[in-house]
């Protein structure tokens, strides 16, 4: 085995100055409950967005719940809508996966005609930070009780891991309801370059290729996202997190592990292209706004992009058949 030490020098500045050295760009509890603030109370915030508790946490932290759609529809429209899941933060060090769902929830609360067409055609159930003690004490990966909540999945403790209990919960009661098309859980990446996802494969044939459309729809809105860089096989040590227990205990066929590095891409190895540099801020919230745009693809009604990326899969995929 073998290890690797970085070494760097700081210069400050001015004597005397308090300094913080971070991982990534930072983003806190304060930050999420001032975006949650901010959107609903906006003009007409009512017709599109309501907030609520999750669960409260270990220590008595509110884990707050967005719910979007349009609420001015009819009973009958919003009962015929799919649902959409959206998480992130439950490893608190990776503050990445806030600022994307931050671009995400701005585009689907916004006023563009696309945020209008997913709050018309979908409702979104968004969890925004799954470890809000994590996120406040400092933690890196684990929980206030020191366990990494994204392996708590298959059994998860309602005292002791409350935030994934009441998501699953959450989940399997929505899928009474309507169908959930997607379920996706923010990350970031500490080792790897660009932006990618993990996913399922199924045993059945057919299905392997629908599995792997909504990334590769990713794949083809930018260069930031890397499908070379997915994986679909369900390791035996993952089996308790949330994409695979999501995919194999409550039937969400399109489950995902959405990854940052948190470093930067090499954007496919051709500087000509893009040079490889750091992602920023923009990156990350932009990324949030390309999940929105990968919806609206696969499931608009005329298929065009969805057709397109089937069959450009099946050139990838030779041994994969439709």
């Amino acid at each position: 085995t073998s290890y690797y030490t970085l070494t760097f020098s700081v210069t400050f500045r001015h004597a005397h100055d308090v300094c913080y050295l971070a991982h990534c760009f930072p983003y806190s509890y304060s930050d999420m409950s001032a975006l949650l603030c901010d959107v609903i109370s906006r003009p007409n915030a009512a017709r599109m967005i309501k907030m609520s508790t999750l669960c409260t946490t270990l220590v008595g932290n509110k884990c707050p719940m967005l719910t979007v759609t349009n609420f001015s529809s009819s009973p009958e429209a919003i009962a015929r809508r799919r649902a959409i899941c959206i998480s992130a933060r439950v490893h608190p060090g990776e503050t990445c996966a806030s600022w994307t769902m931050h671009g995400l929830v701005e585009f689907i609360c916004g006023n563009s005609p696309r945020a209008r067409i997913l709050r018309d055609n979908f409702v979104f159930k968004v969890v925004p930070m799954l470890n809000p003690d994590g996120v406040i004490n400092g933690q890196y990966r684990c929980s206030i009780s020191g366990q990494d909540l994204n392996r708590q999945w298959s059994n998860p403790c309602r005292m002791l891991h409350p935030t994934i209990h009441s998501i699953k919960a959450l989940l399997r009661a929505t899928k009474t309801m309507r169908d959930v098309s997607i379920y996706c859980d923010i990350h970031g990446h500490s080792r790897k370059c660009n932006m990618f996802m993990y996913g399922c494969s199924s045993k059945h044939p057919s299905l392997r290729l629908k599995e792997r459309v909504f990334p590769f729809l990713l794949h083809n809105e930018s260069l930031m996202f890397s499908y070379d860089d997915c994986n679909f096989k369900v390791q035996r040590c993952k089996e308790s997190t949330a994409r695979v227990v999501a995919w194999r205990e409550l039937a969400i066929p399109n489950s995902y592990t959405l990854e940052m590095s948190l470093g930067g891409g090499d954007f496919g190895q051709d500087p000509a292209v893009r040079p490889p540099e750091h992602f920023t801020q923009d990156d990350y919230l932009e990324m949030g706004r390309l999940l929105c745009e990968a919806i609206l693809d696969m499931y608009d009604p005329g298929r065009a992009r969805l057709e397109s990326a089937l069959n450009e899969l099946e050139l990838v995929h030779p041994d994969i058949k439709r």
